[in-house]
């Protein structure tokens, strides 16, 4: 395993690593493929969403604490 890759990604704020993970664990699902090209699609389309300021991220940690 490329252990930069892991650091680079261990990096990034909470909810871009989930957006990572989204986005690896469907490269690798089951799924049929639609599905799973649809996933991608619907991630891609949560970013744009995200970084036009139609859409806001929570803070994991900070939800996650408040439990």
């Amino acid at each position: 395993m490329d252990k930069s890759l892991l650091e680079k990604a261990l990096d990034m704020p909470p909810n871009e690593r989930v957006v990572f993970a989204e986005l690896v664990l469907a490269s690798i699902d089951h799924e049929e493929d639609d599905i799973r090209r649809s996933w991608i699609k619907e991630v891609h389309k949560r970013i744009k969403a995200v970084k036009e300021g139609r859409a806001k991220l929570l803070d994991f940690e900070e939800l996650y604490d408040e439990g």
